[in-house]
């Protein structure tokens, strides 16, 4: 019996096309497969999108925030800065006024003294401390006022009265002095100016202060001071 020659056609393309029509029906598959999945867990791409978005915005209007915080400190700064100069300058001007009212009322002292009060007398007097231990400088300002106010000249002298161990005591100002302490001597025509340090001793505690100007050819004047009044 003769044998039959059956022929084939071998058709590549075709081949190639439905494995690439099958590889792309499994990744469709896959990726529905994926959505639904994402869906079906509450995971909403929209709603995802929009946070990201009000994220962005909300960083944005945080760094604004910040730099208007920062400017706002700087402005605080400055503000804190000024008001301190100025309340500095304030201080400053109240010091100078009180001096200057200070040196007015001694000025009008000597021109239009009070009725009863023309002569030589104790202007003013202070005691502040020396920088040391029962160390103290005074300052004394002597005037006169008189109808003629001439050339006066004469000396000062001052004692300070306290206790000592619960004992009177009367300290001389000459006496506790330093060495070469200031002279109480006095030569002027309106006022001067005494000046000198006194070293109180160790358990000495002042009570007042006596004032005694002898004028040359003069009687003289006595004046007492509280010790608390004139201490500074």
């Amino acid at each position: 019996m003769a044998k039959k020659l059956v022929v084939r056609h071998h058709q590549p393309i075709k081949l190639w096309l439905g494995a690439g029509f099958t590889v792309a029906a499994i990744i469709i598959l896959i990726l529905l497969a994926y959505i639904y999945g994402e869906s079906h867990a509450g995971y909403d791409r929209m709603a995802a999108s929009k946070l990201q978005d009000s994220i962005e915005v909300l960083n944005q209007k945080n760094a604004q925030l910040q730099e208007q915080i920062v400017v706002l400190q700087r402005e605080r700064d400055v503000d804190q800065a000024a008001h301190s100069q100025v309340q500095q300058n304030l201080e400053a001007q109240q010091t100078k006024l009180m001096s200057l009212q200070e040196e007015l009322a001694f000025y009008k002292g000597i021109v239009s003294p009070a009725t009863g009060e023309e002569g030589l007398r104790v202007q003013s007097l202070k005691f502040t401390s020396g920088g040391a231990p029962r160390l103290y400088h005074y300052h004394m300002v002597l005037v006169q006022v008189r109808t003629k106010e001439l050339k006066v000249t004469g000396s000062v002298e001052m004692k300070i009265y306290g206790a000592e161990q619960g004992k009177p005591v009367i300290l001389d100002a000459r006496s506790i002095a330093p060495k070469n302490g200031a002279s109480l001597n006095f030569s002027f025509q309106y006022f001067e100016n005494l000046e000198g340090d006194a070293i109180l001793p160790d358990g000495f505690t002042p009570g007042r202060v006596e004032v005694t100007v002898m004028e040359n050819g003069h009687a003289s004047v006595q004046q007492n001071f509280t010790w608390q009044s004139i201490i500074g």
